[in-house]
């Protein structure tokens, strides 16, 4: 089974719990468990090679799966809005509006850990410092200095945590889209 392959059934183990289980808690739920999840099918299926790579493997998985939790949480709210903003106050869901925000930003805080986690497992496999590698710090290191800026910004200056919760989501996924196109553009 592939390194997709298995986030591709975490992301669908999170979608069933979601739907299925429509209390307050259902997304810490769901997201816990499609974590937890991916790491065991992760060592099901490859057991444990060693260490690092074991490491490397599984934290850039669990920044994926992160990552498409929070874009599936925006999609969620933006359409809650959209709702609120028609009037229609009926199916609100079980947090407001800004808290589910707040929610969404720390979920794309714990992806840019994971995939922090990722860059330093892959640094510390690797010997020789390709520019593949430089890259990806210099991306990751970006991505970074985008969240602390929002967080001051959100803190001190009264940024709404809406606009930063879209700025770091498009970051985020700067950063990814980077990383897969510089592996791409050097393998070719």
């Amino acid at each position: 089974m592939s390194f997709i392959t298995q986030v591709t059934i975490s992301i669908v183990i999170y979608y069933i719990i979601r739907i299925l289980y429509k209390k307050k808690r259902s997304l810490f739920l769901s997201t816990g468990v499609s974590a937890f999840l991916y790491v065991l099918i992760y060592l099901y299926t490859y057991e444990f090679i060693s260490v690092l790579p074991t490491i490397h493997f599984m934290v850039t998985g669990l920044s994926l799966l992160f990552l498409f939790i929070a874009y599936n949480e925006i999609i969620i709210l933006e359409r809650q809005v959209r709702r609120v903003k028609k009037g229609e106050l009926i199916s609100i869901g079980p947090f407001s509006v800004e808290r589910n925000y707040k929610i969404v930003f720390n979920l794309l805080g714990v992806g840019l850990f994971f995939l922090s986690l990722s860059l330093i497992s892959g640094l510390s496999m690797q010997s020789v410092f390709s520019a593949n590698l430089v890259f990806k710090a210099i991306f990751t290191f970006i991505a970074w200095l985008i969240f602390v800026i929002t967080l001051l910004g959100i803190k001190y200056f009264n940024f709404p945590i809406k606009y930063a919760t879209r700025s770091l989501f498009v970051a985020m996924c700067a950063v990814l889209g980077a990383y897969y196109m510089n592996s791409f553009l050097l393998s070719s």
